[in-house]
C-alpha cells in the first residue's frame, strides 16, 4: 500500500514539472515573438518610404524657354516651376497632376524629393535627389534680378538653398528672365523680401504665402515676412506654429528683415524684441540662427549662443556705408567691423551682440558635421574664405 501511494505521488510530482516546464517553454516563446515583433514594428516604423523616382519631359522647347525649370520645396514634395516665353501649353508630359494651361508661368507639384526631368533641345538633364542626411546648404539673399552671383552656386555642390528675400528690383517678366539665367536646379525656399512684396508675379514663382514651416528631414525651417506691417501676423504665427519644429535637430528662421544689423537700413527695435522674446520663449527648440537680408552689406551677431546673419548681398548695390549722409552716427569708419559696437539710436539696436561686418558680395555655406555646424562666409568676388563660424551642441 505505501509502495502504491509513493508511486501514484511520485506520477503527480513529474505531471506538475511537466506543466510548469511547458509553463516555462511557453512563456519564454511569447516574450521571444513579443521582442522580435518589437523589433520589427520599430524598423517598420522608422523605415522612409522609398520615393519614386521621376523620369518626366518638359513639353516645351528649350528655345521657347524664358527661365527654368526651378525647383521649389512644398509641404508634400516639391514645385517644378518654369516660365515661357510666349503664353503657351506646357506641362511635365506624364506626370498625373501636371497642368497644360496657356499662360507665361508653368508649374507641377511632384509628391517626391527624388526626381529627374529634362527639356527637348537641351542636353541638360534636371536630376535631384535629397539625402536622408543633410550635409550642405546655402544662403544668399538680395540678389535683385542680377544673376552674376548665383550662377557660381552650379560650381559647388550642395543640398538645397534659402533665399531671403529681394529676388527681383522692379518686378517685370524681362527682370525673372535674366535673374534666373542660370539658376541652380537644387530646390529652394523664398523669403519673401519688400522689393517682392507688391510684385504679384512673385507669387507665381515661389506660390507660398508670406509666413510659412518647412521640414527638412530633421531641419525645421520657418519662413516669414515683418516688414509692411506684417510683423504682428508674422509673430502670431511662430507663435502658433513653434510645436512643428518639436522634434527638429535644428531649426533656423529665414526672413527678409534682420533682428540687427550695421547697413544701411538698420534694425527696427520694436521688430528685434519681438524676435529677442519670441526665440527666448521658445528656448527648449534646437534654434541656430536667423538669416535675414535688407541690408545690402554681410553682418553676423551673436546672442544667447543663437546666431543672427544679414547674409550680405547677393546682387544688388552695396550699402555705401562710408557716406556720414546717409549712415549718420552709425558710418563705418572702417572696411571691416569686428566685436562689440556702441549702440547710438534706434537702428543699432543690438550692436552690443555685433561679431563682424564685411561690405563684400558674400553667400553663406553651412555645413552640418555630427555635432557641429560650420556657417562658412564666402567673398564671392574673390572665392575666398571672410569668415567661419561654428556651433557645437
Amino acid at each position: 500500500m505505501n509502495m502504491i501511494i509513493t508511486e501514484v505521488s511520485s506520477q503527480k510530482q513529474k505531471l506538475r514539472h511537466r506543466k510548469i516546464m511547458c509553463s516555462l517553454i511557453i512563456s519564454i516563446i511569447i516574450i521571444c515573438i513579443t521582442a522580435i515583433g518589437s523589433v520589427l514594428l520599430g524598423y517598420l516604423l522608422h523605415q522612409q518610404p522609398k520615393q519614386t523616382q521621376y523620369q518626366q519631359t518638359i513639353s516645351v522647347n528649350q528655345s521657347e524657354l524664358c527661365y527654368g525649370p526651378l525647383a521649389f520645396m512644398h509641404e508634400q514634395g516639391t514645385r517644378i516651376h518654369w516660365c515661357t516665353k510666349e503664353k503657351v501649353e506646357s506641362q511635365l508630359v506624364g506626370y498625373p497632376s501636371g497642368v497644360n494651361t496657356k499662360s507665361h508661368y508653368h508649374s507641377t507639384f511632384v509628391n517626391s524629393t527624388n526626381f529627374n526631368y529634362s527639356i527637348p533641345g537641351s542636353d541638360v538633364q534636371y536630376s535631384y535627389y535629397l539625402p536622408e542626411t543633410i550635409k550642405k546648404f546655402v544662403v544668399m539673399t538680395d540678389t535683385h534680378g542680377n544673376p552674376k552671383y548665383t550662377t557660381l552656386l552650379n560650381e559647388i555642390d550642395f543640398d538645397f538653398m534659402f533665399h531671403n528675400g529681394d529676388l527681383c528690383e522692379n518686378g517685370d517678366l524681362s527682370e525673372l528672365e535674366v535673374g534666373f539665367a542660370n539658376w541652380p536646379t537644387k530646390p529652394m525656399l523664398f523669403a519673401t523680401g519688400n522689393h517682392d512684396y507688391n510684385f504679384n508675379k512673385f507669387n507665381h514663382v515661389v506660390e507660398r504665402p508670406l509666413h510659412y514651416y518647412q521640414q527638412i528631414r530633421n531641419i525645421g525651417v520657418f519662413v516669414i515676412y515683418t516688414l509692411n506691417n506684417e510683423d504682428k501676423d508674422a509673430f502670431n504665427f511662430l507663435n502658433d506654429n513653434a510645436y512643428l519644429a518639436e522634434d527638429s535637430d535644428h531649426v533656423f528662421i529665414v526672413t527678409h528683415n534682420p533682428t540687427y544689423a550695421t547697413g544701411g537700413h538698420g534694425a527696427i527695435s520694436k521688430l528685434s524684441k519681438k524676435m529677442e522674446k519670441f526665440l527666448d520663449t521658445h528656448s527648449n527648440l534646437n534654434f541656430r540662427a536667423v538669416f535675414s537680408g535688407h541690408n545690402h552689406v554681410f553682418t553676423a551677431f551673436k546672442r544667447k549662443e543663437l546666431l543672427y546673419f544679414v547674409n550680405g548681398v547677393g546682387g544688388g548695390h552695396l550699402n555705401d556705408v562710408y557716406s556720414k549722409q546717409k549712415m549718420g552716427d552709425r558710418v563705418w569708419k572702417t572696411e571691416e567691423l569686428h566685436g562689440p559696437l556702441e549702440e547710438v539710436n534706434d537702428q543699432s539696436y543690438g550692436y552690443q551682440y555685433h561679431l563682424d561686418s564685411y561690405s563684400k558680395y558674400t553667400r553663406t555655406e553651412v555645413s552640418i558635421e555630427g555635432n557641429k555646424i560650420i556657417y562658412v562666409i564666402r567673398d564671392l568676388d574673390t572665392n575666398t574664405v571672410l569668415r567661419t563660424y561654428e556651433q557645437t551642441f
